[in-house]
């Protein structure tokens, strides 16, 4: 149950107060479950103002004051709090579990400013799931997908910790995460799905992803992922050539791969276009260097798209997408790039690469690979009438392979390698 501090406010009707002392807004949690203890009970009687969604509001069926439902938008309930306060009004704002933990907490912190909310704790959703299975959860990360388009979140925690609490939403249920997981290969997960926590209708499955695929949930719950962490598939870079399913020897050969990688200059969070991406091997390396960020693995063939995400799942590169479509067509919807790598496309022109540059966030960077000398003539007229500083490299190599009990060197192919940094804005 929340706790709450201080005394009660006296309730009554918020009008305009001549010279009316200003209070912080009261944050409280009321923990999960259907009851409220008695502090939160003397909490609302205090209160001119109530504010909460309408599953919460309904708790206080006697609640003589003004009731303010928090519901998208929220900018308009934000503006009658505001308004309120100021007139010298009590504001009691009540939320699930711990108002701080992906609850409204962080919203009303950046509105009116922490120095302004005195914040009462509730038992979070998380902790009491935890207590339900007996599970230590100081090394448990939790991630919210309510409202999220992008799951990269609890891929990035399930990857790190081999276990993840999930507050889900409409779109990431459970049957949306078992779907995710059946993609990704990890048919052996398991799925802790607890419903309507601290409810008389309170129910706790475990089950496999192919299980909870086929079943219908409340609601109001939040799944736990377990999917230990030996089995789990990791992109490295430098990764075998054969590890790929590849066309033909359509890939760009491991060595080539690392010095481009090290050309990249890839960091944390970046997005990265991998433009012509064949078998998708460099994306796909580029995965273990990105943390949360994302890579867009562009292809125009569709047996080549199958392709890359299976190759994709088999070395657990969460956070590449693929995109079917001839560049730079296919390009126009994709993100603004942090970094973009060029492995195929210059044949044709600069068309490709006059539509990646112009996208390439400022201060960017570019890496294009070929092993023709027309189309490095076309990238290098291009950067030269930008006037980009760049790089060019040439990549030889040879893979011993053996001969008369002994070993020979056996060449790969000559590759150029060009780097560029587009300026800064100036």
């Amino acid at each position: 149950m929340g706790g709450v501090q201080g005394g009660d406010h006296p309730g009554g009707h918020t009008g305009n107060r001549a010279g009316a002392r200003v209070r912080p807004i009261r944050v409280v949690g009321l923990g999960v479950g259907a009851h409220a203890c008695p502090q939160i009970e003397a909490a609302v009687r205090g209160a001119d103002v109530l504010c909460a969604g309408e599953r919460l509001l309904a708790r206080f069926p006697g609640f003589a004051g003004e009731r303010v439902v928090l519901k998208a938008p929220l900018d308009a309930a934000l503006d009658v709090l505001e308004a309120r306060r100021a007139q010298g009004g009590a504001v009691l704002v009540l939320a699930d579990g711990d108002p701080l933990h992906f609850g409204i907490g962080a919203l009303l912190a950046r509105r009116f400013g922490p120095q302004n909310l005195v914040f009462s704790p509730g038992v979070t959703t998380v902790q009491l799931a935890a207590a339900r299975l007996g599970l230590p959860w100081q090394e448990l990360p939790a991630v919210s997908l309510h409202g999220r388009h992008d799951p990269a979140p609890f891929w990035a925690a399930l990857w790190a910790a081999g276990q993840v609490a999930v507050y889900t939403g409409p779109g990431h249920g459970p049957g949306e995460l078992a779907r995710m997981l059946l993609d990704m290969g990890l048919d052996g997960a398991r799925l802790h799905v607890l419903e309507d926590l601290g409810e008389a209708t309170e129910r706790v499955r475990e089950l496999t992803p192919a299980q909870a695929l086929e079943l219908d949930f409340s609601p109001l719950n939040l799944v736990i992922v377990h999917a230990p962490q030996e089995g789990l598939p990791r992109p490295v870079p430098g990764a075998p050539d054969q590890s790929y399913s590849r066309e033909r020897e359509l890939i760009t050969k491991w060595p080539v791969r690392a010095a481009a990688l090290a050309g990249l200059r890839l960091g944390p969070g970046q997005t990265l276009w991998d433009v012509g991406a064949g078998s998708g091997a460099v994306g796909i390396e580029a995965c273990a260097l990105l943390g949360r960020g994302a890579v867009y693995a562009v292809e125009r063939d569709a047996s080549r798209c199958e392709m890359i995400l299976g190759n994709a799942r088999r070395h657990g590169a969460w956070q590449l997408r693929v995109v079917q479509g001839a560049a730079p067509a296919a390009l126009e919807p994709l993100p603004e790039p942090d970094r973009v790598f060029i492995g195929g496309g210059l044949g044709q022109g600069a068309d490709v690469l006059r539509a990646c540059c112009q996208r390439l966030a400022p201060g960017g960077r570019l890496a294009l690979t070929t092993v023709l000398l027309a189309s490095l003539t076309t990238a290098l007229e291009h950067l030269r009438a930008l006037g980009w500083a760049f790089e060019l490299t040439q990549l030889q190599a040879a893979h011993g392979s053996p001969l008369a009990g002994d070993l020979r060197l056996t060449p790969i192919n000559p590759v150029f390698l060009l780097t560029a940094d587009k300026p800064e804005k100036s």
